[in-house]
């Protein structure tokens, strides 16, 4: 706080230099330029203090209260009616200033040499030149310090937005390996009850696929080949668990796609599938998965066999999480739709990879 005061009391002395040499001048010009050395030296220092100082005057309440006060809000016709007032009222001044000091000084010095009316037209109209000078200059000074600040304040939201994102998506992110886990606990609980055999193979996959989600998936792009290794990694642990009662038709492009996307959207669709689709059903299951990639965008599609007594239940933790998690990687490029079948469930989703 102390710095912050030092530097305000350096700023506000060197506007008040600047300040006193440009009056300084302007009487220098009023003197030299803009009054007739015809006439006395005692009336023209007189007549061009009386101008300075009403100059002065008028200069202050231009640039600190009819520019900032009305013209930089907008409100122009006020800013000129004032102006005009305001201006009009100073030539006033002016004059009975000029007509008292000839007055008092031909009362004093009957025979001294007076200025002509021409003289005062120029000395006033020099006056006003340094006034129309000082405010032209203030109010491009003022004009850049307010873009400067509005550019300022504009980077700070811009930044604290980028900020508020990234922490919003990193809880999104995170709440991901939890509701993953928490899911396949349970299912694991299941299995035990059951006394499957394939317990132990399912627990050495879930902890190979953990790992993979754990470092594989905490960028915030990786190749579309790496989701769908995810995903056959995934489908692999399930079906261990299923056998012939899961049937799952995958439908991938036959090169590797190098384009990037955000970790664990698709995952988090097919997860959805086998949770309220293989995992609720009684019977046979089928899930279809669909990946097309045309030019810059990627086409997502897949369905489930579901109860339809379960039909409430089918979007959940997992799938409002992916919801808002496009939202925010992938504004205004993206679409999302579902359809509820009679016994399907079905997810379509296009992204722009390049966005």
């Amino acid at each position: 706080m102390k710095y912050k005061d030092q530097d305000f009391l350096l700023l506000t002395k060197h506007n008040r230099a600047w300040q006193i040499a440009y009056w300084l001048i302007a009487a220098a010009l009023l003197f030299f330029v803009f009054s007739n050395r015809q006439y006395a030296l005692s009336i023209r220092l007189l007549t061009i203090t009386s101008l300075i100082a009403i100059s002065y005057t008028l200069t202050n309440i231009i640039n600190h209260q009819l520019i900032p006060k009305f013209l930089f809000k907008g409100r122009y016709a006020v800013f000129f009616y004032l102006l005009g007032n305001t201006i009009v009222f100073s030539i006033v001044v002016n004059y009975m200033l000029i007509f008292a000091i000839l007055f008092f000084t031909v009362s004093k010095t009957p025979l001294i040499a007076l200025p002509t009316k021409n003289d005062v037209i120029l000395l006033v109209s020099g006056s006003y030149i340094i006034i129309l000078f000082a405010a032209i200059t203030h109010f491009i000074k003022e004009s850049y310090n307010q873009q400067i600040a509005s550019n300022h304040i504009a980077r700070q939201k811009s930044e604290a937005e980028l900020m508020l994102k990234e922490t919003r998506l990193k809880l999104l992110q995170g709440q991901l390996h939890p509701h993953f886990l928490f899911n396949m606990l349970n299912n694991l609980y299941g299995l035990w009850l059951e006394k499957d055999p394939g317990t132990p193979d399912i627990i050495l996959k879930l902890s190979q696929l953990l790992e993979f989600m754990l470092y594989q998936c905490d960028k915030e792009r990786i190749p579309l080949s790496t989701e769908t290794q995810l995903i056959n990694s995934y489908i692999e642990l399930e079906q261990l668990r299923h056998d012939s009662r899961l049937t799952v038709n995958i439908n991938y492009p036959q090169e590797p796609i190098s384009k990037g996307i955000a970790p664990l959207i698709l995952f988090s669709f097919v997860e959805n599938a086998f949770k309220h689709g293989a995992n609720k059903s009684v019977g046979q299951s089928v899930i279809d998965i669909k990946i097309e990639v045309n030019s810059n965008w990627l086409t997502f599609s897949i369905s489930n066999t579901y109860n339809p007594t379960d039909v409430a239940n089918t979007r959940g933790l997992g799938q409002k999480n992916v919801e808002e998690r496009l939202h925010l990687i992938y504004p205004q490029q993206h679409s999302l739709s579902y359809t509820i079948g009679s016994n399907t469930y079905a997810v379509d989703l296009k992204i722009n990879l390049d966005a």
